[in-house]
């Protein structure tokens, strides 16, 4: 596999949050609906919202593993994604 090089790019939050996967060290969780316990090895959608995956993200550093997993997702930084959602709800709650 290459190596892994990370861009910047500008994208729409809400779309990213309806179609993430958050993958954990055993399992993942759909960031739309909450569900917990998803195989992020194989899940193409949520089995409780339905909500197809496009991109996935973790909280641990096993990216080129994940990404040999599933190179179908687009891989998010997860550290940027929450930055990012904060200052969208933190504008919620002022306006």
């Amino acid at each position: 596999m290459p190596d892994l090089i990370r861009v910047w790019k500008e994208m729409d939050i809400n779309d990213i949050e309806k179609h993430l996967l958050v993958a954990g060290e055993v399992s993942g969780d759909c960031s739309s609906c909450r569900e917990l316990g998803i195989n992020y090895s194989l899940a193409k959608s949520c089995p409780k919202c339905g909500n197809e995956f496009k991109y996935i993200a973790t909280r641990f550093h096993e990216i080129k593993k994940i990404k040999q997993k599933r190179p179908d997702l687009i891989f998010i930084d997860f550290e940027d994604y929450k930055k990012a959602a904060g200052k969208i709800k933190a504008k919620g709650l002022f306006f």
